[in-house]
């Protein structure tokens, strides 16, 4: 007998912002990853462009806010937490 499974690892749509200190950067273009390991991935990497991008900025009260292609929060990640790979 067939049965369906559902994919594990279909890939979806992410979104990155990253809000802090009453300032917002928003993603509109999204990021497609299959994995939570990889959503995390990005938003470090996100997080750590924006720091080289612009200089003189207190990152303690930053945040990148992961999105679901619903708008759905999936990941809150602090810029303080983030790792240099």
């Amino acid at each position: 007998m067939w049965k369906s499974w559902k994919n594990v690892n279909a890939r979806r749509l992410y979104r990155f912002h990253c809000l802090g200190g009453g300032d917002a950067v928003f993603d509109l273009c999204g990021r497609w990853l299959s994995s939570i390991r990889e959503v995390r991935q990005q938003a470090d990497r996100v997080a750590l462009a924006l720091m080289i991008g612009v200089s003189c900025q207190d990152w303690t009260m930053w945040f990148v806010d992961v999105r679901d292609a619903a708008g759905r929060l999936v990941l809150m990640r602090a810029f303080t937490v983030v790792k240099v790979a």
